[in-house]
């Protein structure tokens, strides 16, 4: 049995030595969101908690290690690996930035713009990408919309100019860095996206 799946007396007495917090999740919390407040990293919690991708639930009790401090981060532990499992372990890792506020300019957990969130997910698995949303659209094999597949990226244009990219998620939704609401999921036919859709590009083989 996991240790997030463990009562809160269970985890605090054995293992209150490796972490100097026990934190119970309430309703719309988030691993970034946690980790800010208690000046670590989601990575950290992930590790300490045996978690394998960004969800948690209300009561879920976690341990949180703040003692590393904000600028430190934990290697992902699982070997990253060719096909649908490497882009599950990517579009994990994407959702783990959820709520992260939008920064124009921004290229860390600190603030994204939407170009800047892409190549910080996709760089932390090795894989280079420019900076520019045009850019990053152009530098992926272009993907017809019945072919697309989760961990592609998405782009959308304004004025006959590519001006956001996403990841795909599948399902029609993608995940992005919003100047409206930061890192969030959305439906690429939604009202204002749909109007904007212009491709899927292919950067994972």
């Amino acid at each position: 049995m996991g240790i997030a799946m463990l009562s809160l007396a269970m985890v605090s007495a054995p293992l209150s030595s490796y972490a100097d917090t026990v934190y119970t999740v309430s309703p719309g919390d988030t691993l970034w969101g946690i980790s800010q407040s208690h000046n670590t990293t989601v990575e950290r919690i992930q590790a300490l908690n045996n978690l394998n991708s960004s969800l948690i639930f209300p009561g879920q009790p976690l341990l949180i290690d703040n003692s590393t401090g904000s600028n430190q981060t934990i290697p992902v532990v699982a070997q990253v690996s060719r096909g649908s499992s490497r882009a599950d372990t990517i579009l994990d890792y994407a959702k783990s930035f959820t709520g992260v506020p939008y920064r124009s300019g921004g290229t860390t957990p600190k603030g994204f713009d939407c170009s800047g969130y892409v190549q910080y997910v996709f760089g932390h698995f090795g894989v280079k990408l420019p900076r520019t949303a045009g850019e990053q659209y152009h530098s992926g094999r272009k993907i017809n919309v019945n072919d697309a597949k989760p961990g592609d990226i998405v782009a959308f244009r304004s004025g006959g100019a590519i001006s956001h990219t996403g990841i795909y998620l599948g399902g029609s939704n993608f995940i992005s860095s919003t100047s409206s609401k930061g890192v969030m999921v959305a439906s690429i036919y939604g009202p204002y996206w749909g109007d904007r859709f212009l491709g899927f590009s292919r950067i994972i083989p």
